[in-house]
């Protein structure tokens, strides 16, 4: 024979079951939230333009490439004390007037900084774009992964990923000076 209970019989019960099992847990136990650290696209280098030798007008644009849009995922490695970072962005690259070649190199960096600001890490990559046909303006979807260690995944939070073009000190100069935006 099986019995049912009203619910209003079993909430109750159930409730001082909870309330039991939570005054179990020892209160030196100590509950983290792991964040990943923050990814921030640095606004100078968002932008690169190339200009064919000595030019500097808009005739002589070769390649226009604006990253827009970042996001990132991380993945917790709790016995390694490691994050996996994938950092993706969007891109949208332009062939000027100038341009000659179906294919365009576009190098950026990837930065990570300790919480003090301190540059712990850095690496260079390209970015090879394809224009194919007379197609003059093209989207592309950039992934980076990061493996990162760190002493207490609690800390992770308080690292900085940087991103962007890795341009050129004329290039940087351009973009301070207004010139290039």
């Amino acid at each position: 024979m099986t019995l049912v209970r009203p619910m209003r019989q079993v909430l109750p019960a159930l409730l001082a079951a909870v309330v039991l099992l939570l005054g179990a847990c020892s209160s030196d136990e100590k509950i983290s939230v792991l964040t990943c650290p923050q990814v921030y696209l640095v606004q100078e280098a968002a932008h690169y333009i190339d200009y064919a030798p000595g030019g500097t007008d808009l005739i002589d644009v070769r390649y226009d490439a604006k990253i827009i849009n970042v996001e990132w995922l991380c993945t917790f490695i709790t016995d390694e004390n490691r994050v996996e970072m994938e950092v993706r962005f969007g891109m949208r690259a332009m062939m000027g007037p100038s341009g000659e070649n179906a294919v365009a190199r576009f190098p950026y960096f990837v930065v990570v900084a300790d919480p003090d600001g301190k540059i712990i890490a850095k690496q260079v990559f390209g970015i090879d774009i394809g224009f194919p046909g007379n197609a003059i303006e093209i989207g592309h979807i950039e992934s980076v992964f990061q493996k990162l260690t760190y002493a207490s995944l609690a800390r992770a939070s308080e690292y900085t990923v940087y991103i962007g073009f890795q341009l050129t000190p004329e290039q940087l100069a351009r973009i301070r000076a207004g010139q290039d935006l």
